[in-house]
Parts: structure tokens; sequence; C-alpha cells
């Protein structure tokens, strides 16, 4: 919005075509004083909090949902899109009678997702803009679903009550729509010979529907997806793709088609360079001299890699793709993705890299485990730093698991013996929250018991496939065995080992 419409004046106008003079210059100096002065204490209003800024005002996401009463209602966007992880925008209750109504800060075009149930919703939300949304009929997760670290859930777009034709949502839809029997029609083709003419005939065909739309992100939709298209069909090899598509493009961190070109053309690429004589130097920059100079260097030489903005992103992913695997040394992996957040100009790479360390180190042994927020019997919230300065023989357990409730008398007496410095928390993970209580109020088990309904999450934050599952972390909050030896697979030792070698053992 202009200062004009913020504080209009009087303004006199031109009469004729030939641009006859409208004001003295003594008038125009006095207008340019009076706008400068405007400007000073608009910019004072701003500051002082008095007056918001205009160009920050949230998005609205509304509607009414009488199935989902009472519910919590939470959108999130992705952090990073290497390593997948979310971040939340915003959050509010939908009410007794349905209605909802979340603002959401937006700088830019964003997608947002929220779980309902089975489903996983998105949507594409821009600046300063309000979405009346429809939410899917409510399904919820069983309990074995929710426990399920591989479940899958069902994605669907949120349907909008207010669209428009050139909406971004509706033009993204219907853009997928014609994109995907020819994605799918060349995929299949993917062992035979590519045709590139065939497959440029049907891009331009697909294009033709959409060409006169301006959209700056929808543009770029279609640009990356079609990327998708000739990589996938063979059209084209990886370099050349990189060549037209990444290198002295514009990068677009937020940008999920984008995101998913760059994710496939860089797929592992230190293992792939590697194989190459000009490459293999990489196997000693990583594992012999943890040297993030020297892997610039060699990054440099390629040629489909042509500035340093793009290095340090294929870096990026390709410590998070590497890290779980043969090639190359965690330690010098961790090292230069250190080297680089403390290196790189670009604040985006120091977000992303600082999101990538915590997920590829957060079960590993010497790091910090994820943090979690639970309730207890008495609805207290405990959280793990609240037992910084003590062991923690952490567990996870279910009150139907055979295994579990034998390990409970095991446990009962290794708390009897080290509660002074150990602390023993298990998290149930059963069904419900009642059958939890039930559990407690027949035991008298002194240790702490915390119920994981309430941070579902913290399932999949700690990789749990089985039950019981055991972790020891240590007096500075720092992981010692990941996975840790049950009760009945000699734990006290390998608890004195720890003790002795940190001299915490009499």
């Amino acid at each position: 919005m202009y200062f004009t419409e913020l504080f209009p004046y009087k303004r006199d106008m031109c009469k004729t075509w030939q641009g006859l003079i409208c004001e003295t210059e003594a008038m125009i100096t006095n207008r340019i004083f009076r706008m400068r002065i405007i400007f000073n204490l608009f910019s004072l209003l701003l500051a002082s909090g008095l007056v918001t800024d205009l160009s920050a005002q949230p998005v609205i996401i509304s509607g009414n949902a009488p199935s989902y009463a009472g519910q919590e209602l939470v959108f999130n966007t992705i952090a990073d899109y290497i390593s997948g992880t979310e971040k939340e925008l915003g959050r509010g209750m939908i009410g007794p009678s349905g209605d909802f109504r979340i603002e959401i800060p937006a700088e830019n075009t964003l997608q947002v997702f929220a779980a309902l149930g089975v489903f996983k919703t998105f949507l594409w939300i821009e600046p300063r803009q309000e979405y009346r949304v429809i939410l899917p009929e409510k399904v919820e997760k069983s309990p074995e679903e929710v426990l399920n670290p591989f479940f899958e859930p069902v994605e669907i777009q949120l349907a909008i009550e207010n669209f428009r034709e050139d909406e971004l949502n509706t033009l993204i839809m219907m853009f997928r729509d014609a994109y995907n029997p020819y994605y799918n029609k060349h995929v299949n083709d993917i062992y035979t010979k590519p045709q590139a003419g065939r497959i440029e005939a049907d891009i331009d065909l697909i294009e033709k529907s959409f060409s006169n739309y301006t959209n700056t992100y929808f543009k770029a939709y279609r640009f990356y997806s079609y990327g998708q298209l000739k990589l996938l069909a063979n059209m084209q090899k990886v370099s050349s793709i990189a060549q037209e598509y990444f290198n002295g493009k514009p990068f677009l961190y937020d940008h999920p088609a984008y995101m998913e070109l760059f994710d496939q053309v860089y797929d592992k690429y230190f293992t792939f360079l590697g194989r190459s004589d000009a490459g293999k130097k990489i196997y000693s920059d990583i594992n012999q001299f943890h040297s993030y100079s020297s892997l610039l260097k060699t990054l440099s030489e390629e040629p489909h890699i042509t500035n340093d903005t793009l290095r340090e992103m294929v870096i990026l992913k390709s410590v998070y793709d590497e890290f779980y695997g043969m090639e190359f040394s965690r330690d010098g992996l961790l090292s230069i993705l250190d080297s680089l957040i403390l290196t790189t100009r670009v604040s985006m790479h120091k977000q992303t890299g600082m999101i990538i360390r915590h997920k590829i180190t957060r079960l590993q042994e010497g790091y910090d485990p994820p943090d979690f927020t639970l309730l207890d019997a008495d609805s207290n919230r405990i959280s793990l730093k609240d037992f910084l300065g003590k062991y923690v023989y952490l567990n996870f357990c279910t009150s139907s698991s055979y295994t579990c409730l034998n390990e409970y008398k095991l446990l009962h007496d290794i708390y009897q013996r080290h509660h002074k410095k150990l602390a023993v928390v298990t998290i149930s993970t059963d069904p419900y929250d009642s059958s939890f209580d039930q559990f407690r109020s027949k035991n008298n088990y002194q240790w702490v018991f915390l119920y994981y309904g309430h941070q579902p999450g913290v399932i999949k934050d700690f990789d749990i496939r089985a039950f019981p599952t055991y972790f020891l972390i240590g007096p500075d909050g720092k992981l010692i065995y990941s996975p840790a030896p049950s009760p009945s697979e000699n734990f006290e030792i390998k608890l004195f080992e720890a003790m002795r070698a940190r001299g915490d053992l009499n």
C-alpha cells in the first residue's frame, strides 16, 4: 500500500494533454518536505509498534468442520527439504460448532501441511490471502497405526470454498491433472530408448494450457516439473539437467518442485563423484583429512557445479545422504558439515546445516538425544532436561508386551539399587492412557512413567521399532548407549563401565 493511500492529500490535476504546468517549484518542494515528514513519522510508528507493518499481514486459514470440534489444528511447513524436517507455522482450536480461524505468518509463498487422523492435508498459501478450506471427513488413526513408524498418511490437497481459476492451488491442481498422465507414460517407458522429440512435444502440449498464467511460483513449478520428467525418462543425463536447471538459476529453498528435482539430480553425489578418476580424491578429502577446503577444491573442478552456493547445497545434501552409508567416515562428514556451518555466508545454509546435524546425530552415542515433554501419571510435565546431573535409563514399553512386563521386575531392582545416581524413565506406548493408568494403579513401581500420547512423535524421534527399547543417557544429557542393553542383558555391567570411565564410580 502506498503513502498516498494511507495519507491522501489534495492533488492538482493537469487539464490538458499538452502538459500544462500544474504546480510551481515551491509547491513541489513543499510537498516533498511534507512527504519526508510523513515518512519519518510513519517509520517511527512502525518501530514503536503503534502501527503494524502492512506487508506483514498474516495469511488466514478458516472454515467449519463440526466433526473436528474441540480438536487443535496445526499447520506446518518444510523447514529443510533435504532432511524433510517440518516446522510449525500456526495453530488454533476448532470451536464447539466447528468454526476455526488460524493466522499464519508468511512473507513468501509456502506449501503448508496439517495432520488430520489418517490424512496429511496440504495447501499452498500466498502472503496476505485468506483461505476458507474444507477439511476431509474425519478418520482417526487406529492405535496400531499411531505406533507404526512406517505408517504413511493419505496425502490430500485441501479444497477451498472461495477458489478462483487463477488462484495458485487451483492452477497446481489443474497442472498435476494434465501432467501426471504424461509422467506415468514416460516413466513406464524408462527401460526403452528415450524419444527426446516425443517428450518435448508432450511438454509443449501441456504448456499450451498454462503459458498465459504469470504467477512466478507457478511458472517455476512447471519448469522444474518438466525437469523431473526429462530426468526420469532418461532424456537428459544428470550433468545436462544440472546445467540447465541449477547452474546460474535462483535458489528456491522453499519450492517443492525445485527441491524434488535437486534431490534427484544430486542423490548420493559423493558416491557418484568418487567413482570417476577425477573425483576419487573425495575419499581422502573426507575420510583421511576431514578437510572442507580440500573438498571444495575437488568439487570446484566439476563442470556442473559452477558456484559456491550450489557447492554448499550439494555438500549439505551429500552429508545427509551418506552419513549412514559405508563409503565415508562419519567423523569426516561431521567435520565437513561443521566447517560449512561456521564459514557459510548464506543464512539458509547455516540453518539447514544445523537441522541436518541434529537429525543425523540425534541417536548417535556422544550426542544429544531428541528432547520431549510428556505427562506423568499425576499430570506433571516431564522433560529430559529435568534429569540433568543423573544417568537416565530410558525405555519404551507397553503393558501388552510380555517381555516388558517381565523386565519391569528387573527394572524395579535396578531402580532400588541405583536410584541415587540413575533415573529410570519408562515411556508407555499403551494405546490408551486409561490402560496406562490401570497398569500404574495395580503396581507399585516407583520410577518415572510417562505416557507417549501427549507427544506421539517421540516414537518416531527415537526410531522405536520394537518393545522394549532402551537408551542410556549420561549426566551431561548425551547418549552413552544407543540402544542400551536391556536389564536381562547385563545392563548393570555396562552401567558400571560407563560410570567408571567418567569417574562416577566410587
